[in-house]
């Protein structure tokens, strides 16, 4: 066997399921008739309705399946084969595959993938467990339209990551980018990220400037660049590339860079859909535009309900989406009134900073101000800012605060300082009723501006909490003062008014009680997580329940969750205004049965926490 068919055997014989057959006498005989096919970026390789007579090898470079309408369902990189699902059926393909970028495949004629399929187990079975795969693959391609709002980030990830030292000239990584066929280079010092290089920098700041090729990477790069972690969702990408200006994101784990996410493959990934509402509100430039924009919400939370997403897909995409309104309202009231006079954040308070809002909901923010602020000097410029952000939410969808609690109110657009003042008084000095109005101030996120000052306040909260037990008491009884609506023998209880009369209100008598109980628990073992599921997490990693509790309670907050929701897209499919109130006769037998039991653990989980942090009473 000469030297290219060796190599072309030893590189299958790198993947499943050639490395199971590595010894099969009939592997060296099929490779004599493999053929080497080099295809540029976008071609054609397999149409839906033709005759395929060839089992594909992806040596390099990146393929795509398509359905007949156009539609992705898969992509598929260095290793993996195609072309067999065809030639089971007789070789009419109904997908349609092209590449992503230049690439060299392994043409296998058919017979002898048919031989190996009838003759070898360990071959045929590959192809029958991919079989599986492909039916999930096909079931979660039917909700494409919400992939980006839901998958983790680095599910967009098509390669490694290619970098160069920092020392390195720029003819260098012109010709890596080059030789690679990528857009940007990571620079690393000894494997730590120091920066990233994007051809567009070499254009701009090499090229364009006259710069000799032996010019080192370091005087164009862009030092501490823009990152995210693996576990990130996609959608937040966009966020980032929107606010920033920016087109390659590194994806870390561990600390250490696992690839670039690009808007070239966003864009790959879904050209249209419900993230590009996010995209969308990021290009308006008045408030009518974006109150148009706000009426495409509940057409794309629809759209997340009917794609059997689960409550924190949906609480992660809607939470977006509002966070997206806020920071372009921010953006044009800086435009409109100036840059502020000193650092500011603007923070998301209850569900927005939870990252778990639906569909009905009402606004929650306030404003921490740098110390360096001066009420007489600065206090007109916020105070104008604060009104304007708050009556334009309004106009977008998410309704004033009926407890007042906005920015808009000089009440909570205070300086750092006074901040921490005001929560060591109600931790120092705990009330009762005063706290059942302030807990949702124990939820809160930076979402725009100097997000430090969010930071620091939340670990100003945690110390303070930590060290106060006595607040955790008053905390876990508020945590008792709303009741799941279930009476004796298991009966829902209805709290409705008016023509409510019939229901019950999921969100203040079940999903709101397990907040409170999480949000106690998180307190007393330091959690720095907002979200309530992660937050479980935390709670169940110290130990603050018994075994099994923690999962319980997570899975009561789903169940809970899927109902409400549900219901208010039945709510909005009939062309009524969604809400928090569910009609127990409107529910199946399934979905009562598992309410009560849902209701049941939030009950239990409400006397534990009442014993566990018992304190003196007052």
């Amino acid at each position: 066997m000469d030297v290219e068919l060796t190599e072309i055997h030893e590189i299958l014989c790198q993947h499943a399921p050639f490395n199971e057959i590595a010894d099969d006498p009939q592997l060296h005989d099929m490779v004599r008739d493999i053929e080497i096919q080099y295809l540029r970026e976008h071609e054609d390789i397999i149409a839906p309705g033709s005759l395929n007579q060839t089992l594909f090898f992806i040596r390099s470079g990146a393929i795509e399946v398509l359905s007949k309408e156009g539609k992705l369902i898969r992509r598929m990189n260095e290793g993996e084969l195609f072309g067999y699902a065809s030639l089971l059926r007789g070789g009419k393909s109904s997908q349609s595959m092209r590449t992503m970028e230049d690439s060299l495949l392994y043409r296998i004629p058919a017979r002898w993938f048919l031989k190996l399929y009838e003759e070898n187990d360990n071959f045929s079975d590959f192809f029958e467990l991919e079989r599986d795969v492909r039916l999930r693959v096909a079931m979660d391609s039917q909700n494409s339209d919400i992939s980006l709002m839901t998958c983790p980030v680095v599910s967009l990830l098509r390669r490694r990551p290619i970098s160069i030292q920092m020392d390195s000239d720029i003819r260098m990584a012109a010709q890596s980018m080059s030789e690679h066929r990528v857009s940007s280079l990571l620079i690393t010092d000894n494997d730590e990220l120091i920066g990233i290089l994007t051809d567009r920098d070499l254009r701009t700041r090499a090229v364009a400037q006259g710069l000799d090729y032996d010019t080192p990477v370091s005087a164009i790069m862009t030092r501490d660049p823009i990152v995210m972690d693996s576990h990130d969702y996609a959608s937040e990408a966009v966020l980032k590339m929107m606010e920033r200006n920016v087109h390659h994101i590194p994806i870390m784990k561990n600390g250490r860079p696992i690839g670039v996410v690009s808007t070239g493959d966003i864009v790959q990934k879904e050209s249209h859909g419900s993230i590009y509402l996010i995209s969308d509100i990021f290009k308006q430039n008045s408030i009518e535009s974006l109150r148009a924009i706000s009426q495409k919400m509940t057409h794309t939370f629809t759209q997340l309900v009917v794609a059997d997403a689960n409550t924190q897909m949906i609480g992660n995409a809607m939470s977006h989406i509002g966070t997206a309104f806020v920071k372009r309202l921010l953006q044009l009231a800086e435009e409109k009134f100036g840059p502020a006079p000193v650092p500011y954040c603007f923070i998301a308070l209850g569900s927005q900073a939870r990252e778990e809002q639906t569909i009905s909901t009402d606004q929650d923010n306030a404003l921490i101000l740098s110390d360096k602020y001066n009420e007489e000097i600065h206090g007109e410029y916020f105070e104008a800012l604060s009104q304007w952000v708050c009556q334009n939410l309004d106009q977008c969808g998410y309704t004033l605060c009926t407890g007042d609690i906005m920015a808009s109110n000089t009440r909570w657009r205070q300086p750092l300082s006074v901040w921490k003042e005001n929560f060591s008084d109600w931790i120092q000095k705990p009330k009762a009723e005063a706290l059942l109005r302030l807990s949702i101030f124990f939820d809160l996120r930076g979402i725009y501006g100097d997000k430090t000052l969010a930071k620091r306040l939340n670990q100003h909260i945690r110390k303070e909490a930590k060290e106060h037990s006595g607040f955790l008491t008053f905390m876990a009884r508020n945590a008792n003062q709303r009741k799941p609506p279930l009476g004796f023998f298991r009966q829902f209880v209805l709290d409705g008014e008016g023509k409510q009369s019939r229901t019950f209100n999921l969100k203040e008598r079940g999903i709101a009680p397990i907040i409170d109980i999480v949000r106690v628990h998180a307190l007393a073992c330091g959690s720095d997580k907002l979200n309530t599921l992660e937050r479980i997490e935390d709670i169940e990693a110290a130990g603050l329940l018994p075994d099994g509790r923690a999962k319980d309670l997570a899975l009561a907050l789903e169940m809970i969750g899927m109902v409400r929701i549900k219901n208010q897209k039945d709510q909005i499919e009939a062309g009524e205004q969604p809400n928090n109130h569910v009609n127990p006769e409107n529910l199946s037998s399934f979905e009562k049965r598992h309410l009560r039991d849902a209701f049941n653990i939030v009950t239990r989980q409400q006397e534990f926490i009442k014993f566990r942090y018992a304190g003196k009473r007052s």
